[in-house]
């Protein structure tokens, strides 16, 4: 007995340091911006996206959250089952600075391969996040993600975040995505429409100027006295058929949908997609 006891009290230094030597992906990480689950990032990672969330609050007053989780649930597949997920996150957690709890929070799901965005803010007037905004955090995300590359994911994040708090605090208003469509009609009209006028003006000068008009019948190549028809008939001994197929429109898949929904209390969300 006495030899088990010594055994086992020599045993215990050893256990001590396997504990130690353990990889550290068995305690997950949560500070006050940044909830690693799955310590899916290094700690250095981790300090520094941390930091970075605690800056944005002091300078912006504005809760900047980041989760790294392994599923959203057995609802994950549908975007409002995603939704409801962060948004029960944001809540059993207490998140939001302020007294309206404002902030946003980007859940990335590693195993099940799936993301999503929520928001608090009970006065929309104080939201410095467009939906084109959130699109494009997730959408930059996302080429992280498909790698799993999830602290450059996270950076990306906290980085786009950042420029839309500033321009929502130098401007009043929230951050948009320059549309490539807006910017042609832009060139086309200080460009392009002059030009084409131009050129139409010209070309119709350069006609008035010609006598000689093509004609579109045989029968008016023909001298009047010379022949008598009696009948003149147009025949078309060609065809050709142009097809054009009408796309389809897929809603099987919510993934890279864009979409939007307001969720009440202040809460609203994307429909988040996959990776």
């Amino acid at each position: 007995m006495r030899y088990h006891k010594r055994l086992l009290l020599a045993l215990l230094p050893l256990a001590f340091f396997a504990l130690l030597l353990l990889p550290t992906k068995a305690f997950a990480q949560s500070g006050k911006y940044v909830f690693d689950e799955n310590n899916t990032l290094s700690q250095n990672e981790f300090n520094e996206l941390e930091t970075q969330g605690a800056q944005y609050a002091d300078k912006y007053h504005t809760g900047v959250y980041l989760l790294f989780t392994d599923s959203m649930g057995p609802d994950e597949d549908s975007s409002s089952g995603k939704r409801e997920f962060a948004r029960s996150y944001y809540e059993s957690k207490n998140l939001g600075e302020g007294s309206g709890k404002e902030g946003i929070l980007f859940v990335v799901a590693t195993q099940s391969r799936k993301y999503v965005t929520v928001k608090h803010f009970d006065d929309k007037s104080k939201d410095p996040f467009s939906n084109d905004a959130v699109n494009d955090l997730e959408s930059d995300a996302k080429s992280y993600l498909k790698d799993n590359k999830w602290f450059d994911a996270g950076e990306s994040y906290y980085e786009n975040v950042g420029t839309y708090l500033e321009t929502f605090a130098k401007t009043g208003k929230q951050w948009t995505k320059p549309h490539t469509v807006t910017t042609i009609v832009k060139i086309a009209a200080t460009i392009l429409i002059p030009l084409m006028i131009a050129i139409l003006v010209v070309r119709s000068e350069k006609n008035a100027m010609l006598t000689a008009r093509i004609q579109t019948e045989a029968g008016n190549y023909l001298d009047s006295t010379s022949v008598n028809l009696r009948v003149s008939n147009d025949i078309f001994v060609n065809r050709t058929m142009s097809v054009v197929p009408i796309p389809k429109n897929d809603d099987s898949s919510d993934s890279d949908s864009g979409g939007w929904s307001d969720m009440g209390g202040g809460f609203s969300g994307s429909d988040g997609g996959d990776f």
